[in-house]
């Protein structure tokens, strides 16, 4: 049997322990970047924390795209396949802008395109064939993700 994105594969309303511990592995960096940024910005010397940071932003909120794509290519009905391709292209060129603009105007940039995207997965996930357990875990994800840039995107701002 094949099966498609929008059939749910068994209960699928709780997290799987490996999407949460990987998304919450991958927290690490926006938390111990922006710690950084604001308890000692002088302790990673030679690197430029904001831009790493930035770096690591735009990184995940493009991965974050690709997660629609995938999900358009196996949807059933083709208007939103269609409306998952676009979707998907947003965030890597929103996360260029946020490489462009560096420092705080690039963290908030990035800031913005991870609430953002976490509110659509949040309110749409599930009409997108992704499994129920998905908002939940992205809700959790981007809420932290967010605090973390927008945080480290103040205080860039202020050293400035």
């Amino acid at each position: 049997m094949t099966l498609i994105a929008s059939e749910p594969v068994g209960g699928d309303r709780e997290i799987p322990e490996v999407p949460l511990a990987l998304g919450l592995a991958g927290l690490v960096p926006f938390i111990g970047l922006s710690l950084i940024i604001a308890l000692q910005p002088g302790a990673a010397e030679g690197v430029d924390v904001p831009a790493a940071l930035t770096g690591y932003g735009a990184v995940i909120l493009s991965f974050l795209g690709g997660a629609h794509w995938g999900l358009a290519l196996r949807h059933p009905a083709r208007g939103t396949r269609n409306l998952l391709y676009v979707i998907a292209v947003a965030p890597p060129l929103w996360s260029w802008l946020g490489l462009m603009a560096g420092g705080a105007a690039g963290l908030g940039l990035l800031s913005f395109g991870l609430a953002a995207h976490g509110a659509l997965d949040a309110a749409r996930a599930t009409r997108f064939a992704a499994p129920r357990w998905y908002p939940r875990l992205r809700i959790l994800l981007a809420t932290l993700a967010t605090i973390s840039t927008t945080a480290a995107a103040v205080v860039v701002a202020h050293a400035g």
